[in-house]
């Protein structure tokens, strides 16, 4: 609770220095708020590490700079109810407390109708309950401005594979939200590579502005960058992929766009096939997987063996083993997906 409070104590401030700049002193805002000056002065070194907000003042009144914020903008309730969306769909992924979500619901509560607005606050309560990542926060903001600016980053890096953390110079080209891993992820020239790498914001342990200005290439495209990825990875060539699914599920598989590749043919049986033109990539095969015995993948060969493969192995690992010997038990069936 303490947690939350300064949370909604600190955005409170924000929100009425931004709107009444040079008004309030530190003694105003103390007294405003119930607490000592002292506490005034964390909370707005608070805004300033965490939340990058460009605090400052002049003859002992505080204000933000202006410089900072985008121009109003005027949405209709349509546009509205998709930031909306937007955002709970942001939330649903990533499972963490966000200040600067808080922020956008509460003007954006301010702006609707009663009812999405009585929606909002009700995600704002739910939202309050969950756990928050300072260094995560602290990391996605300094990215964002040094994307906005151009600036290059010097960041320490935790990759999967190493053991120690390494320090790396890069240039933001894109951040990529990942459902299927609840992360994000940093598309960027890497320095010391030479190429154009993905890194998981959440891997990285520190970040640091520099002045170095970098400019994106003209002909870099975030939509063709991931055209033929199944997800954030982004390797090998693209392949040609056929799956047969069962007919328990053939309509969900038939209602949702998984691909902008995909192709669909009905069987006589009611089977679906399901043709992408993707990456045989770890994240396709785990998708593949999740759908148990209600998909057989027809090609390639070798995406077909490494299913088979992966199910042999997880039949071995769930045989039952009894008192007077071993007895092999295949899984459970699958349900289907809904």
């Amino acid at each position: 609770m303490d947690r939350l409070r300064k949370t909604e104590r600190m955005l409170r401030i924000w929100f009425l220095i931004q709107r009444n700049p040079l008004r309030f002193s530190t003694k105003d805002l103390a007294e405003k708020f119930g607490v000592n000056v002292r506490t005034i002065y964390r909370d707005i070194r608070s805004l300033e590490a965490d939340l990058v907000v460009p605090v400052y003042v002049d003859r002992g009144r505080w204000a933000v700079d202006d410089s900072h914020f985008l121009p109003p903008v005027r949405l209709t309730v349509a546009e509205a109810l998709n930031i909306f969306l937007a955002a709970r769909l942001m939330l649903s992924y990533s499972h963490r407390y966000d200040p600067n979500v808080e922020s956008t619901f509460s003007l954006l509560a301010a702006a609707v109708p009663p009812p999405l607005g009585e929606q909002i606050h009700k995600t704002l309560e739910w939202m309050r309950k969950l756990p928050a990542n300072q260094r995560y926060l602290r990391v996605l903001a300094r990215l964002g401005e040094a994307w906005m600016s151009r600036r290059s980053v010097r960041i320490t890096y935790q990759a999967l594979e190493a053991e120690r953390p390494a320090e790396r110079t890069i240039d933001p080209y894109f951040i990529e939200p990942a459902a299927e891993g609840h992360s994000s992820y940093l598309i960027a020239y890497c320095h010391r590579s030479g190429e154009i790498r993905n890194f998981k914001v959440e891997r990285i342990l520190d970040i640091q502005l520099t002045g170095d200005h970098y400019t994106i290439p003209p002909d870099f495209d975030a939509n063709r960058y991931f055209g033929s990825a199944w997800g954030i990875v982004v390797e090998g060539e693209p392949q040609t992929i056929r799956l047969r699914f069962d007919r328990s599920v053939a309509r969900i598989i038939r209602e949702t766009p998984w691909h902008p590749s995909q192709t669909l043919k009905t069987g006589k049986d009611g089977s679906v096939t399901l043709t992408l033109r993707v990456s045989n990539t770890v994240e396709l095969r785990s998708w593949i997987l999740g759908w148990g015995e209600k998909v057989e993948v027809l090609e390639p060969k070798e995406l077909r063996e490494a299913v088979r493969e992966t199910a042999k192995a997880v039949a071995a690992l769930y045989r039952e083993r009894t008192g007077g010997g071993e007895a092999s038990a295949m899984p459970r069936r699958v349900s289907a997906k809904t």
